[in-house]
């Protein structure tokens, strides 16, 4: 399998990239020194925006307080809400990494946007960070009129490996009898452990997201562990019925290994009669609309997941 083109916007930005202390390049070798990646947990914040009102809430959870970010649109009226899930290869990123999107769907969705701080691997591995996610769920559904929510409207997003934690969640909000979701948006998900694919095979040195930083990244969530690499709750393409979930909107990016995963994931979600929208970006690397919003393709890309959940939270 050849690599395809990288989209030449997103090209020339990656090869003049100033993203602090972000590495477009060589992610693994960061991953692999936990003095390097620790700095990736405090990237810098968002500029505000005047429109959304940001709040923190601090929760009992399942290893001690638990902090969830809150953006409200600033009007009176009763909001569907978005649990979101912020990346970061299990071992890094916060709520502040990723307050644009969250920003973007707070104000272009007209949704109370509520970003988990979930513990982080290694210090934390599987089950700790999907348990802090559904602990979140079930607050806001048990809190919604504190935070002018709507506990009838709930969707579940995230990316990259808050993508794995929020299609993780959503399937324990099915088998527990949890709250009930609308709609999951899943951007460049990661969902298996086992690398196989074509993309996770032949992609070995992609911008953003090479095959080494992939596998430290499963290896620090799953603690080589056979059990975990195989339960759904860790890798949610594990589960043996994906039937009864709430419809779901998928964005891969086709220069990256997790692409075919996303995609296979998205099939099965389909033939389990779920109904599912999956789209590739065209030249899009991972993470290209979190590091480079501005790009068009970033822009097109994150009308569109906007588009998806305003269209399943206000219909």
């Amino acid at each position: 399998m050849s690599v395809p083109a990288v989209d030449p916007e997103i090209q020339t930005l990656l090869d003049t990239a100033d993203t602090g202390v972000f590495p477009v390049h060589g992610l693994d070798e960061v991953l692999a020194d936990p003095e390097r990646y620790a700095l990736l947990r405090d990237l810098p914040d968002t500029p505000a925006d005047d429109r959304v009102e940001v709040r923190d809430l601090h929760i009992p959870g399942p290893g001690g307080q638990l902090r969830l970010r809150v953006y409200r649109p600033r009007t009176a009226e009763e909001l569907p809400m978005i649990l979101y899930v912020h990346g970061g290869a299990y071992t890094y990123g916060s709520p502040e990494a990723e307050e644009g999107r969250s920003l973007r769907y707070a104000r272009d969705v007209r949704a109370v946007v509520v970003s988990v701080d979930y513990r982080l691997a290694p210090e934390h591995p599987f089950p700790a960070g999907a348990d802090d996610a559904y602990a979140a769920l079930t607050w806001i559904a048990a809190h919604a009129a504190e935070l002018g929510g709507d506990p009838a409207r709930i969707a579940v997003a995230g990316g990259s490996a808050g993508g794995n934690i929020a299609a993780s969640t959503v399937l324990r909000a099915r088998d527990r009898s949890g709250p009930r979701l609308l709609f999951q948006s899943l951007t460049y998900p990661g969902v298996d452990a086992g690398l196989a694919t074509g993309s996770a095979r032949e992609f070995t040195d992609t911008p953003v997201l090479n095959r080494a930083a992939l596998e430290l990244a499963v290896r620090y969530y799953a603690q080589d562990s056979h059990a975990a690499r195989n339960d759904p709750y860790a890798f949610p393409i594990r589960a043996a019925d994906l039937g009864g979930l709430p419809p779901a909107y998928i964005a891969v990016a086709e220069i990256d290994p997790l692409r075919d995963e996303g995609r296979d994931y998205a099939a099965r979600l389909s033939a389990a009669g779920v109904t599912t929208e999956l789209v590739q970006v065209p030249g899009a690397v991972h993470g290209f609309d979190l590091l480079f919003p501005q790009a068009r393709v970033s822009e097109r890309s994150l009308a569109d997941q906007v588009r998806a959940l305003r269209e399943a939270l206000h219909s």
